[in-house]
């Protein structure tokens, strides 16, 4: 399969035809192994914006996207794709990382949440779809390398999946109601993670930008990450769903690159 703008559909082991010559391109995993237990899944925020849902042909078949995800539900094979595209352009014009919680898909609308569950082994990851594919097969869905890890399939390829298209709204609300429910009892707390940056004065400096925006609790987290710490952005402690939902309908509107949830010791300094 030849790639041009859009980078999705990859398969290991894909086989090009350029200038004449057949030339083995290799995808796959990097060669440094990085642990991506700790790399939280994409959090659903509402998208103000325009989505990317016109039809557009492809080697002679038309494909038409879906105006929303809601709703949506699709058992099928999910594949991933790894560093031949990683640091690329997808088809929402965002950059792909090989560590990042995204996937591809033909029809739904760029950008969307989807909850994908590997089939064989019950595991849940939920991943933003900002990416047009596969174009291989019957291939439902392509996930991004770390998602096909955390999913327990990354070493075979593919595996079956469900799909199920995410209400951006009613997940955040029920999701934060959820995990606060969970949580509370081991005396945690929940914040809205923007960014984990190894420059301590750019950190500072996005804390004043949201700070300007969102006007509440925001402070900079410095981790223990060796040899070089990370500088992590967040704001909370959030209060409720309701409280939630209205950090990330103003970080939206803010044009603020998608943040996740994380959890801190209710005592930690």
């Amino acid at each position: 399969m030849i790639r041009t703008k859009t980078i999705a559909g990859s398969i290991l082991g894909l086989t090009l035809l350029l200038l004449g010559g057949c030339v083995t391109v290799q995808d796959g995993p990097p060669k440094q192994k990085r642990d991506v237990s700790q790399i939280p899944d994409a959090v659903p925020v509402t998208h103000d914006g325009k989505f990317k849902d016109s039809p557009y042909d492809l080697n002679g078949v038309t494909y038409t996207p879906m105006k929303s995800a809601k709703g949506y539900q699709e058992e099928g094979t999910a594949s991933w794709y790894g560093t031949k595209f990683h640091g690329k352009q997808t088809a929402n014009g965002e950059v792909y990382d090989l560590y990042g919680m995204t996937a591809a898909h033909k029809t739904l609308p760029l950008p969307s949440y989807v909850k994908v569950t590997n089939s064989r082994n019950g595991k849940s990851v939920v991943l933003r779809v900002n990416d047009r594919g596969p174009f291989h097969g019957d291939r439902l869905i392509d996930l991004s390398y770390a998602a096909a890890v955390k999913l327990g399939f990354a070493n075979v390829g593919v595996t079956d999946v469900l799909v199920e298209g995410i209400d951006v709204k009613s997940f955040a609300a029920a999701k934060s109601a959820e995990n606060t429910s969970e949580e509370e009892a081991d005396d945690q707390e929940l914040y809205v993670q923007l960014a984990a940056l190894k420059n301590y004065h750019n950190a500072q400096v996005l804390r004043r930008q949201i700070s300007e925006t969102i006007g509440s609790n925001i402070k900079v987290v410095k981790g223990n990450d060796v040899p070089d710490p990370y500088y992590r952005v967040r704001i909370g402690p959030v209060q409720t769903p309701e409280h939630l939902e209205e950090l990330l309908d103003k970080l939206d509107e803010g044009n603020f690159d998608v943040p996740f949830l994380v959890y801190e010791d209710a005592n930690a300094e």
